[in-house]
This record gives structure tokens, C-alpha cells and sequence, in this order.
């Protein structure tokens, strides 16, 4: 039987891993638990408190929401294109020393 759900609320890769993991301490995982957290810890490129820092420094310094903010950290894009598929979304349009801003807060 399905556990009953607390929160919905967007997480990264790093913090899936985390909740998990402490899901896995306290009883076994299904099936479809496994899948997701071996995929998530494939995908995770940073820490949880990394991640969170760099969650709230995107929304912070460049507007970003908080759904935006996470893909980018889940996936760590690592070019100007790569980045503006994730921030074609957003409110407003970046401009290309904004979007390498951003890219170099992501290799910090």
C-alpha cells in the first residue's frame, strides 16, 4: 500500500538522495524507489547543502524560480546553450554576460 504523501514540493537530485537514504534506514524501498534513487545518485554532480546554496544564489541573484533553479542544478549545464534551454522559461530574458554569470556561479 502506497505511504501517504506529505509535501509536494520540487527537490534536487542531491536532496532525493538524501531522503532516500533515510527512507531506506528506516525499511526497505520498493522497486520503483531503487530505480529512483540509483538515478539520482548517478545524476547528482554536487552535495545536498551544495545544492540548496546554489538553488537560492540562482533565485536570488538572477530571478530565477524556484522549479528553474533546481533543473539547472539537477542537470549542471555547462554551455551558454545548454543553459538557455532551462531559462527559456523564465520571466524575463537574460542577457549573454548575465547567462555567463550564471555559468560561472554553476563551476564555482
Amino acid at each position: 500500500m502506497p505511504k501517504e504523501t506529505i509535501d509536494k514540493n520540487p527537490v534536487s537530485f542531491p536532496e532525493v538522495v538524501t531522503i532516500f537514504n533515510k527512507r531506506k534506514k528506516a525499511g526497505e524501498l520498493n522497486y520503483l524507489q531503487r530505480i529512483a534513487l540509483e538515478h539520482a545518485q548517478r545524476s547528482s554532480k554536487i552535495t545536498r547543502r551544495q545544492a540548496k546554496t546554489l538553488i537560492k544564489k540562482l533565485m536570488a541573484e538572477f530571478e530565477l524560480s524556484e522549479m528553474i533553479a533546481i533543473h539547472i542544478v539537477n542537470f549542471m549545464p555547462e554551455t551558454i546553450d545548454e543553459l538557455r534551454v532551462f531559462i527559456q522559461d523564465a520571466s524575463r530574458v537574460y542577457s549573454t554576460e548575465e547567462v555567463h554569470s550564471m555559468l560561472d556561479l554553476l563551476r564555482e
